[in-house]
């Protein structure tokens, strides 16, 4: 049940600096306000109910999404779904990663809603972390004490926590570029609630020797199927080094489906994980071709 929020005294931050030094200083009494489209429904919800609010909307230098044809994208934690899902370099280049923040809630969410943001949330339903997992993202977190950059492989701990130490900003995100004679796409299943919440979502990026059509490497990562989002690595294995064909797409979707850790109506869940792995690997094998 939603209510009225608690008091609580607001800071608002206009650099980086300013921001971590709040948060060191207001330890677990302070959350971190970007486009608040989780924060305030948690609070309404009283789910938690912080001292300070610190609001790091206002800092420029987090809003932008970067491309270079030697080091790749770098995304700013404050760049909202929809100027992702809009770019042309992510539709041209990450094109699962604009559909994946296409995909995430109302076209209001998307309008207001941070990709850093739902990052950190880290929920197990999520739509960008599984996407962010095939295409190997770095997380650049920084603090008083300096900055450090983590794989999103080693990001999630459990639901709803990650890595983040207290006092520390996620700032950007860095995703190299995709391997040559690549594709991938994102696929889901939605729950029907009124958060239109993801019962299953899968991301696949796969690349392929242009020679003699061999999948050189694969990625598989599902979301909302485990505690937290996943690669099905034993599912890789089956295609990795062999040339695809609807038996193997078999194979491997049967696999990943047992890879997963469903907290809920499991066998559907697994069902739902197989079959959109079948569907995903075969379509990105089609784009390859």
């Amino acid at each position: 049940m939603a209510r009225l929020l608690r008091p609580f005294e607001y800071r608002g931050p206009q650099t980086v600096g300013e921001a971590v030094r709040m948060l060191s200083e207001y330890d677990a009494q302070a959350r971190v306000l970007a486009g608040g489209t989780d924060l305030i429904v948690s609070m309404k919800k009283r789910q938690i109910s912080p001292r300070y609010i610190v609001y790091i909307k206002d800092i420029p230098d987090l809003n932008y999404v970067h491309y270079s044809q030697e080091t790749g994208l770098t995304i700013g934690a404050l760049a909202t779904h929809r100027s992702i899902a809009d770019s042309s370099i992510i539709k041209d280049r990450y094109n699962l990663l604009a559909t994946a923040c296409n995909k995430v809630g109302t076209p209001q969410v998307r309008n207001m809603g941070t990709i850093g943001g739902n990052i950190c949330k880290a929920g197990p339903s999520q739509d960008t972390p599984p996407v962010l997992l095939v295409l190997d993202a770095r997380l650049k977190l920084v603090s008083l004490g300096g900055e450090r950059v983590v794989p999103i492989d080693t990001f999630f701990l459990a639901p709803f926590k990650t890595v983040l130490q207290q006092g520390e900003l996620l700032t950007e995100i860095q995703i190299p570029n995709p391997p040559p004679v690549s594709a991938g796409c994102y696929k889901w299943a939605t729950k029907t609630v009124a958060v239109d919440e993801t019962l299953v979502g899968v991301a696949v990026l796969m690349s392929v020797d242009s020679a003699d059509g061999v999948c050189t490497d694969i990625k598989i990562a599902l979301g909302s199927v485990a505690p937290t989002p996943m690669r099905a690595r034993q599912a890789e294995e089956v295609l990795r080094g062999k040339r695809i064909d609807d038996r193997l797409i078999g194979q491997a979707a049967q696999v990943a489906a047992g890879e997963t850790r469903p907290r809920s109506r499991a066998d559907f869940r697994r069902r739902m994980s197989r079959h959109l792995v079948s569907e995903a690997i075969a379509e990105t094998w089609k784009m390859i071709r």
